[in-house]
């Protein structure tokens, strides 16, 4: 299958498999030898792919170090949206097909944070898998921004995350749900009786919460910084498990998100709802130009119907 392109005048002859070269080895981090498994072929044969390309193109597609391919030059940068346009057409055509024929079988991808993973969507998934049993559930774990990336670039059929979603253009967004944060102590801890603290006294505790870039701690650290407060983080992680083992254990005060308290797992522990960091909203990404399985608009509806949206 070939594509015609007229760059100044001049009939250009580029092939599809060209162009899935250049998509594959972005999407893989410039890493060829990745790509090419991918693509099960050779690194030889998309380092070819690549020569016929630019050659056509009489200008080069990707920066290099030596033999390393390490970003996209302003002709690749300029190229990638269109590339990217083809093969999101190419998958949507895929799918009418597959929904047609296999209307039950195949891969739905997930991107999430860890948070959504372990606290939001095991019942979601539970119940998926109960009415598309045939359906490969893969999850992959990420920060926002490379969740959106995942999305955009057809790493992942469905992104569910609070931050950067909704910043995307390229994106469909549903939402999901809303939520806010609490502080968490032990029972006998002197805090343990309070119905709410406020922001002083909270910043004059040592606090356990979240490494920056999740679950709201971008917002956190501004509610502090704007109140002139400098509390003392002595642990950030990226799992509410883990803050609340050390909160246990004793290291500092923890702040986490609302649906990551388990009373029942961390029964010496007490929650203590907080308003100062505001209220945040979950939402559920699609490529906005591409049509996904039909079996992954089930899921977002289970997870719509999940919190009565």
């Amino acid at each position: 299958m070939a594509i015609d392109v007229v760059v100044n005048q001049r009939h250009l002859q580029i092939q599809l498999k060209q162009l899935e070269t250049v998509w594959h080895t972005v999407i893989n981090g410039y890493n060829l030898s990745q790509a090419a498994q991918v693509l099960h072929t050779s690194q030889s044969s998309l380092s070819k792919h690549i020569s016929a390309l630019e050659n056509q193109l009489k200008a080069e597609v990707f920066v290099r170090q030596g033999k390393r391919l390490t970003g996209l030059t302003p002709v690749g940068e300029a190229l990638l949206p269109h590339i990217e346009s083809i093969f999101t057409e190419i998958r949507t055509i895929e799918n009418i097909s597959l929904d047609y024929n296999n209307p039950h079988t195949g891969t739905l991808t997930l991107a999430t944070t860890h948070t959504q993973a372990r606290y939001v969507l095991p019942n979601i998934i539970k119940k998926f898998k109960e009415q598309f049993p045939k359906v490969q559930l893969v999850l992959q774990q990420a920060d926002p921004q490379t969740i959106a990336n995942m999305v955009i670039r057809g790493q992942a059929d469905i992104g569910i995350a609070t931050e950067a979603l909704l910043q995307n253009s390229y994106l469909r967004c549903y939402r999901y749900y809303d939520w806010s944060h609490r502080v968490i102590v032990p029972k006998d801890h002197e805090l343990a009786e309070l119905e709410s603290i406020d922001l002083p006294t909270l910043a004059s505790y040592p606090l356990v919460t979240y490494h920056g870039g999740f679950t709201g701690r971008g917002a956190i650290d501004q509610t502090f910084h704007e109140a002139g407060l400098e509390p003392e983080i002595v642990l950030a992680a990226l799992d509410a498990d883990v803050i609340s083992t050390y909160v246990g254990a004793g290291l500092g005060v923890g702040i986490i998100a609302e649906m990551a308290f388990e009373p029942g797992h961390y029964q010496n522990l007490t929650a203590i709802p907080v308003d100062h960091f505001g209220r945040f909203t979950s939402w559920i990404a699609v490529r906005d130009d591409a049509e996904i399985r039909q079996f992954g608009k089930a899921f977002i509806k289970l997870c719509q119907q999940q919190f009565g949206n």
